[in-house]
């Protein structure tokens, strides 16, 4: 029988998202800090919108949301190979997207590797748009 949870993540599902995310195409872990500390860091500033999947205890998808206080993002979507098509990563979204509206955040972005096909479908099947009108830019410090 399944036992799926989505729940709030924690710093101590570090080890276990990394992992995760290390076996998921697209992440792109190299152009943030996506150490224990850069991730404990997005946690503490957003702790009711950040979740994991868990199936028997087993972490098997991810969503971290963060919020400048105006608009929310979507970071670190990723579920288990063998665990996609069955509705986990729709069910982290709306964990997400109630803790947005519970801020009154009303407008979400996020980012996709134009390499990551399977991600872009993903979001534009749950409603997300590309929007043609913008260039993204970023800096290194």
């Amino acid at each position: 029988m399944r036992q799926l949870e989505i729940r709030l993540m924690k710093p101590d599902d570090y080890e276990a998202a990394y992992a995760l995310w290390s076996q998921t195409p697209g992440m792109n872990l190299k152009s943030l800090n996506n150490s224990y500390d850069g991730i404990k860091a997005i946690i503490d500033h957003n702790p009711t919108t950040c979740f994991v999947a868990e199936d028997a205890g087993q972490l098997v998808g991810t969503l971290l949301g963060g919020t400048d206080g105006r608009k929310g993002y979507f970071y670190h979507m990723a579920i288990a190979e063998a665990h996609r098509g069955q509705h986990i990563g729709s069910q982290l979204v709306q964990a997400v997207l109630k803790g947005f509206k519970d801020q009154n955040i009303v407008k979400i972005g996020l980012f996709t590797t134009n390499d990551n096909p399977d991600g872009r479908a993903f979001w534009e099947h749950v409603g997300f748009k590309v929007r043609p009108d913008i260039t993204y830019l970023d800096l290194d410090l």
